[in-house]
């Protein structure tokens, strides 16, 4: 098996034959340049030739039963005759991460990315485990991708090539979390732009690829335990859960709000009933957390003939665990003088974690020609958090403070798509290749309830607030993607120099949201007849024979609850040219056309006319990049290109979102601005041998109007993170990555690999003056932090039935939200702190024993335990305002090929 590529292109080669030399058995490759043989066990000559290139020879390539061997070829262009080249070397079993560096150097961008390999020898579950490897790119929140330092709202998440829909309300990019490392081919991060890809992005494009079917049939099941230092085996409060509970399916009646609504403003005995209907449960007793689970099963093959021109690949995973995070600690500073915090806590939380995934993915190749796919992917996840707050506020009279909270979310992401990949020989060689994608997000917040009490320094004990006791929300949130595309690509050899290409396209994509929300504050009567009743503990608050009376009751607010509907929608046009300039210099270049069209309607309204929110905008985003082949393994690439960053439609919707109890709201800016980023990329690569790269990279890149968000504090212990438009910013920074085997070292060492990358950033963003005699404020991007590093050492035994991976990574300071400066009646102005979160280390391990048929793994997460610290500066110096220890984490897996 293997692919034939252009040398020159990286484009795969069709119609290109392959013959074992001195037999008659031959075939050709197919639409990606791929062919399959069988060949009887010997050892053999692999020839593959077609006309107008070099033809390629591999020897002494060795065959052996139920094992398939791969020949890849890259064949050059023959200008006056065709000339055999013989290659002595023995081909291996095919590794994925050489492929993908193979890909990486003949790519048309500047791109990095992980392999399916390179995923297996990670510890983790999912993609945001395995793309914080990737150079120049951290995770933040455990989901969120932050490319070349640049927040995640300006990377954009791709799945087989088209956007997706988001199931977080307040990000932009949709989390990585959501994809299961076992489903995966491979992650790829673009960092420099071509007109054929979607131009919503500053930091990076994520391209994240489910499984192709395999060359052999392949049949794995896995299984893992995993155990949490502050979690597994101690005595912790958890929500009960039974049944289908523990495959994110809820069983407990969670999954509805109650009914009947009852109206909003007055309170009704509509509004008992309803109260009585929720689920009575704050503080339960503390029991023994079982381990961690997970397991999944893959499926995949061909048949149909010699050829095997049918393909499937069907896999599913699960995985379960629960984690605890104790003596979560934060505080919040609203003034840097005198820096004094007004209101902290300290949190002890336990989350239920349940995450589900499946891919079925069917090709039909006809011939050589012609390729018909559908893929579809579905993740589900559940999130069920208990937390227990106490704390201070000193926003007035200083009061202790006692909090509840009970949050259950679930997320399910689906997509379903459709391709089709012609070659039309007829046609001057033309290619067509269409995609149709239907892709749906959801997430439902059917449960997140919480209960305060205070206790002021005259009082003997807690009792519930009169003044924001508490508060149940409802959310719901459906996003749906529809998208055609349609590319076509002709060969234009006669008009320009062999290997020009010229590409075209249109896209469409239509996106709709609907959000819906509901919100309820808790209402305790002040009397002082009542004060028995609100020194009750939740439970007993909440009982029916006390919730809905006079005493307790719950009230319907639209205040902080605007639902609405949102169409999002774009339509792109392309037509960009792949020339050899020379034959070492190559050009990828043109001219992507996209229109914009937002429309944001309140609940009730569907009148384009009339939308709340309208916003409109044409890009013509021009990009060109030139590769120059220094040498055979070398390259130095320069692009120039444009890009865009959108907002989102929850960044410009009215409602005030509340994630976590105690927690900054977050509220939209119908007044924000699309960003316009103007980006320039140099990189020098060379590749000494399969596997290895040294690379040396430096990026600038300019915005207008660049989205970020600020805290602003208005008071009675409220505070809102807004999304807002600084002026103008510019970034610059260099990248540096090596892979090298250590064939130097002595003995067994040299089989040890070694990967270092750092990433380097700086910038600078200025904002709008606050008034017109003042100066705007410059400071760094939210979300960047100076350095990034990783480190990878790998060891595989002599026989490959061992590896053993240590990964280690690195980010410094960044900031995680901006204060704001106000300016008061008499002018002075107050600045609230930013807010930093500090850069820490973390290390994973991971090995992994391969005994016959089945497969042993050992492996470890956060080994150093870092500490996730926040912190503001004031005049009092720097106060730490957040903390929090993730733990470690440790799994053992057991799999076995049941063929």
């Amino acid at each position: 098996v293997g692919q034939v590529m252009d040398k020159a292109s990286g484009r795969p080669l069709p119609a290109t034959n392959i013959v074992v030399v001195g037999t008659t058995l031959r075939t050709q490759t197919d639409l990606d340049g791929r062919y399959r043989l069988p060949v009887p066990v010997g050892v053999y000559s692999v020839r593959a030739f077609r006309l107008g290139n070099v033809a390629q020879q591999q020897d002494a390539v060795r065959i052996t039963a139920g094992v398939s061997v791969t020949a890849n070829f890259a064949l050059g262009n023959a200008v006056v005759q065709l000339q055999a080249v013989a290659v002595t070397a023995a081909p291996t079993k095919a590794n994925s991460e050489d492929a993908l560096l193979a890909m990486q150097k003949s790519s048309s961008r500047v791109s990095d990315g992980i392999s399916a390999e390179a995923i297996k020898r990670a510890p983790g579950a999912n993609a945001s485990d395995a793309v914080v490897r990737v150079t120049g790119v951290s995770i933040v929140d455990g989901k969120f991708a932050v490319v070349r330092g640049l927040a995640e709202r300006y990377s954009n998440t791709l799945l087989n090539g088209v956007d997706l829909p988001s199931p977080e309300p307040l990000k932009k990019i949709v989390p990585l979390d959501l994809f299961p490392s076992s489903l995966l081919e491979s992650i790829i991060v673009s960092k420099t732009a071509t007109p054929d890809k979607p131009g919503d992005f500053a930091g990076g494009s994520v391209e994240v690829t489910t499984k192709e079917f395999p060359n052999d049939p392949v049949a794995e099941l896995n299984l893992s335990m995993g155990y949490g230092s502050q979690s597994t085996f101690r005595n912790i409060s958890t929500l009960p859960q039974r049944g289908s509970d523990w495959f994110g399916f809820d069983q407990g009646g969670r999954r509805q709000m109650p009914s009947p609504i009852p109206p909003a403003g007055a309170v009704t005995a509509a509004n008992e009933v309803f109260a009585e209907r929720l689920r009575n449960v704050w503080t339960p007793g503390a029991t023994p957390v079982v381990p961690d689970f997970g397991g999944s099963l893959n499926l995949g093959g061909r048949f149909g003939g010699a050829n095997a021109p049918f393909g499937y690949v069907v896999s599913g995973t699960y995985n379960r665990q629960t984690e605890a995070t104790p003596n979560r600690f934060q505080q919040f500073v609203f003034s840097a003088d005198p820096g004094v915090p007004l209101q902290g806590f300290t949190s002890n939380e336990s989350t239920a974690l349940t995450n589900l995934g499946a891919i079925v993915n069917l090709t039909a190749r006809i011939g050589s020609s012609q390729k018909i796919g559908w893929k579809n992917l579905y993740t589900r996840s559940a999130e069920e958090r208990l937390s227990a707050t106490e704390g201070f506020d000193r926003d007035g009279q200083p009061v202790e403070r006692l909090a509840y909270q009970v949050r259950y979310i679930n997320r399910t992401l689906l997509q379903t798509q459709l391709t089709g990949d012609h070659l039309i020989a007829p046609l001057l060689n033309s290619r067509f290749e269409w995609k149709a994608t239907l892709a749906t997000a959801a997430r439902d917040e059917p449960e997140n309830r919480s209960l305060v009490y205070l206790k002021g320094a005259t009082d003997s004990q807690f009792a519930l607030a009169t003044s924001n006791p508490g508060s149940v929300w409802f959310r719901f949130l459906d996003d749906q993607v529809r998208s055609a595309q349609l590319d076509w690509s002709l060969p234009i050899t006669r008009v320009l120099r062999e290997g020009s290409l010229f590409k075209a396209g249109a896209l469409r994509r239509e996106r709709h949201r609907e959000f819906d929300s509901y919100f309820f504050r808790v209402l305790p009567d002040q009397s002082p007849l009542y004060q028995p009743i609100r020194e009750l503990p939740p439970e007993r608050a909440f009982a029916p024979e006390v919730i809905g009376g006079a005493a307790i009751n719950l009230q319907r607010l639209n205040v902080f609850s605007a639902p609405y509907t949102s169409d999002d929608n774009v339509q792109a046009y392309y037509a960009m040219l792949d020339v050899p300039l020379l034959s070492n210099v190559r050009f990828i270049g043109g001219l992507r056309r996209e229109e914009w069209a937002l429309d944001l309607f309140l609940a009730g309204q569907s009148d384009t006319a009339a939308s709340n929110t309208r916003r409109r905008s044409t890009d013509n985003l021009l990009s060109g990049n030139l590769t120059v082949n220094l040498t055979e393994r070398q390259n130095l690439r320069l692009a120039a290109y444009q890009t865009v960053a959108r907002p989102d439609p929850r960044e410009v919707a009215p409602d005030y979102y509340i994630a976590v109890s105690g927690e900054c709201g977050n509220l939209g800016n119908p007044n924000l601005l699309p960003s316009q980023i103007s980006n320039a990329d140099i990189r020098w690569e060379r590749y000494p041998r399969a596997g290895e790269i040294l690379a040396l990279s430096g990026f600038y890149k300019r915005f207008k109007a660049p989205i970020s968000e600020q805290v602003t504090y208005q008071g009675g212990s409220n505070c809102t993170i807004n999304p807002f438009n600084l002026e103008s910013a510019r970034l610059f920074g260099g990248e540096f990555e090596v892979r090298r085997t250590l064939s130097m070292l002595p003995g067994a060492l040299q089989r040890l690999t070694a990967g270092l990358n750092l990433t380097v950033v700086d910038s600078k963003s200025t904002a709008f003056p606050l008034d017109s005699s003042s100066v705007g404020r410059t400071f760094k991007l939210q979300g960047q932090s100076d350095l990034l590093a990783n480190l990878n050492l790998t060891y595989s035994s002599a026989g490959g039935r061992a590896d053993a991976s240590l990964l280690a990574n690195y980010f410094s300071d960044r900031i995680a939200r901006y204060g704001i400066a106000s300016v008061n009646n008499v002018g002075e102005i107050t600045a609230v702190p930013n807010v930093i979160e500090r850069g820490r280390v973390g290390l994973d391990a991971k090995v992994r024993w391969k005994l016959g048929k089945s497969t042993l793994s050992l492996s470890a997460r956060n080994l150093t335990d870092a500490e996730v610290v926040f912190y503001q500066e004031s005049k009092a110096g720097r106060l730490r305002t957040g903390y929090l220890r993730p733990g470690v984490g440790v799994s053992m897996g057991v799999g076995y090929a049941l063929r």
